[in-house]
């Protein structure tokens, strides 16, 4: 029988390492090391290669400080030209930015926040067009992962990003977890992280979820937070209609099978 105390070790281990990765950020809220996260075959995905982040406009001095420290040397913006435009990116001295925006979906964010202020945008619609934007990004998402992916390998250490680093980037994330041999469980642990800090009360996002009326937060929060069935739609799609993880690195994201073993020598320990 196992120790009574033995769920209370795994979880502490867990924070732990939840806290290793976590970058605690002035200016951004869901910035974290893909490090950490060990394969089905038991190896450790190394620290301090590739991070994953929301936007970042508001990065402090502190925050640039840190990221110089890690030596991030590119930064790939997954925002399309208006994004970019509304909150340009402060930057690392001598990061280089890759602009790679993954193709328009149906709605894009004015049109979604539209349907807010307009009373029309309810939790229910607000999951499907979640659902679908899954769908849409890693449907038509291959030459925008294969780019994140190739610079990795080419210019690390990486930083990719989006705007709320939880839609685009954890798909992205999603991938590169998948194609070094991350189990689906941990894929989906992973994804899941984002909502630790969106639901510290004390973050910016509470805090900016608190000046809109009542009865929008509730879809706010719809649009805001992390749920397993996003990312299982992007992981589902993956494997039904592309026949999985290696078929899907080679012909949707056209990685060849020399850059798929650098990717796993760069990013995998042993």
């Amino acid at each position: 029988m196992q120790p009574a105390h033995a769920n209370t070790d795994a979880a502490t281990d867990d924070n732990a390492l939840h806290f290793r990765r976590t970058l605690h950020f002035d200016g951004a809220l869901n910035v974290r090391d893909l490090g950490g996260v060990t394969t089905a075959a038991g190896q450790q995905v190394r620290y301090g290669i590739a991070y994953r982040s929301d936007d970042l406009a508001d990065l402090s001095v502190v925050d640039l400080a840190e990221l110089e420290e890690r030596s991030v040397r590119t930064v790939v913006d997954f925002r399309n030209p208006e994004e970019a435009e509304a909150r340009p990116s402060r930057l690392p001295r001598g990061a280089e930015v890759v602009s790679t925006p993954f193709p328009p979906g149906d709605k894009t964010a004015a049109e979604v926040m539209e349907l807010l202020v307009g009373g029309e945008l309810t939790t229910d619609i607000a999951h499907e067009i979640l659902l679908d934007s899954y769908r849409h990004v890693t449907e038509t998402g291959g030459p925008v992962m294969a780019e994140l992916i190739r610079s990795i390998i080419n210019r690390p250490p990486v930083l990719f990003h989006c705007a709320g680093g939880k839609d685009r980037t954890g798909v992205a994330a999603a991938v590169i977890l998948s194609i070094l041999g991350v189990d689906r469980d941990q894929v989906i642990d992973d994804y899941m992280l984002t909502n630790d800090r969106l639901t510290d009360q004390s973050s910016t996002f509470q805090l900016r979820l608190a000046e809109y009326p009542e009865e929008s937060r509730h879809v706010l929060l719809a649009l805001g937070l992390a749920k397993t069935a996003f990312i299982e739609r992007s992981l589902d799609i993956i494997d039904r209609d592309f026949g999985g993880i290696d078929d899907y690195a080679r012909n949707q994201l056209m990685l060849t099978q020399d850059e798929i073993d650098e990717l796993r020598a760069l990013l995998l320990d042993g």
